[in-house]
């Protein structure tokens, strides 16, 4: 049942990005990429195997190595990056250099999480058990290398990189737990980051398009006073990567601690992995949204209808998942 929650919810997430992505750039080619990737996803989740997990891992990879799709190539470097989560310098040239949406729409998927969970439990009981404080131990160490590696980025491309790939890694450690708080709080988790990190993305790419190389300028951009709307959708998604009560993040991160503490002490640096990465989304927020209106902001479009009708959405999801978190969590 989780494999079809993951699967539909990450259809929703292609949806919405393809709906929310300027008419000007939305080509064939670039529609047809990301449908590709959602099926690649949806294979993986739904063949609830190691070797399709794998196999839709790498089709995924696909339009990415080619600019015929979203008219720039990643490379084999960047591909390895998306594969690799620890490769934290080369992802985040590659969101930085490379079409931002589809590329979370990549890491969003967590197949690596997925894949590592699946190897794990094909090994034989003792070998699964012996491994598992090795794994957990791993994944926190990545996700607080992640934060701590965001916390020194400027640009928000390569923040998002170092963001997501660390709410991967705490997906994977709930995951390795071996305990049913462990894996409800990766669940839920993957739930709140995947459309968090989605909404920030899509607010992110409507900002890029309207300014361009204006987003560049060092210091707050006021951009709340033109586009207030999209200053609520950013902050709302901000706040669930933060888990702050009201949106799912809160009640994903409760379950992934208790689970993680269960499994051993290295539970105890979550809070401080989880507070960091509150501070380092809440302060993008301020350097996008707060301060006096830059020139180029000055007439800056709201979010327009379809943004506000992809957006509202996700925005919904978090509100409503973090009031009846059972409703999503099997």
């Amino acid at each position: 049942m989780t494999e079809t929650i993951q699967a539909a919810l990450h259809a929703a997430l292609s949806i919405g990005v393809i709906l929310s992505l300027p008419r000007s750039e939305r080509t064939p080619r670039w529609v047809a990429g990301v449908l590709w990737i959602t099926a690649c996803m949806g294979g993986a989740y739904l063949s609830r195997s190691l070797a399709g997990a794998t196999l839709g891992w790498a089709g995924a990879l696909a339009p990415f190595l080619t600019e015929g799709v979203f008219n720039r190539s990643i490379g084999l470097r960047g591909a390895a990056s998306l594969v690799l989560f620890p490769a934290q310098s080369r992802l985040s040239e590659t969101f930085e250099h490379g079409p931002l949406l589809p590329l979370s729409l990549m890491l969003n998927g967590h197949l690596g999480a997925l894949v590592a969970a699946r190897l794990l439990a094909s090994l034989p009981p003792d070998t699964a058990a012996a491994s598992r404080p090795w794994l957990l131990g791993l994944a926190v160490f990545v996700a607080g290398w992640s934060a701590a590696s965001a916390f020194l980025e400027i640009r928000p491309r390569r923040v998002f990189a170092r963001l997501m790939a660390g709410q991967g890694a705490l997906i994977l450690a709930g995951l390795v737990c071996g305990n049913d708080a462990g894996a409800a709080g990766a669940l839920a988790l993957w739930q709140a980051a995947a459309v968090a990190s989605t909404m920030l993305a899509c607010v992110y790419a409507g900002i890029e398009a309207r300014l361009g190389p204006a987003l560049d300028r060092p210091g707050f951009l006021g951009l709340a006073a033109g586009a207030p709307r999209l200053a609520v959708f950013f902050a709302v998604a901000a706040f669930a990567l933060g888990d702050l009560p009201l949106t799912l993040g809160f009640p994903a991160a409760e379950l992934l601690l208790l689970g993680v503490l269960d499994a051993g002490p290295v539970g105890l640096l979550l809070p401080i992995i989880g507070a960091l990465n509150a501070f380092v989304v809440l302060r993008l927020y301020a350097r996008l949204f707060w301060g006096r209106p830059i020139d180029a902001a000055r007439d800056l479009p709201d979010a327009l209808a379809r943004e506000r009708w992809v957006l509202s959405s996700g925005l919904l999801f978090l509100v409503l998942g973090g009031l009846l978190p059972s409703a999503l969590l099997p």
